[in-house]
């Protein structure tokens, strides 16, 4: 999966899962509150089978940090 793929798949989740809201610009914990992001977490890892570690959560501080984290626990194996 590209990461192209992954954004895309990103921001239907948190349509789906935000009320409505797009995926933010910048920093994730100045336009998402801890209920948004956990929220955003459990659909992320529901939705690509994977499990978030605590390091995961810490580096993830954009959303391009969180394509590259999903990435990197999609190419694993």
């Amino acid at each position: 999966m590209t990461e192209g793929e992954i954004r895309a798949t990103l921001e239907q989740l948190a349509v789906d899962n935000l009320d409505g809201a797009t995926l933010p610009e910048g920093a994730l914990d100045e336009h998402l509150d801890s209920v948004q992001r956990l929220t955003l977490v459990v659909s992320i890892e529901d939705h690509f089978d994977i499990c978030f570690e605590p390091e995961d959560d810490e580096a993830a501080a954009s959303v391009d940090d969180v394509i590259r984290i999903i990435k990197r626990h999609l190419d694993a194996p």
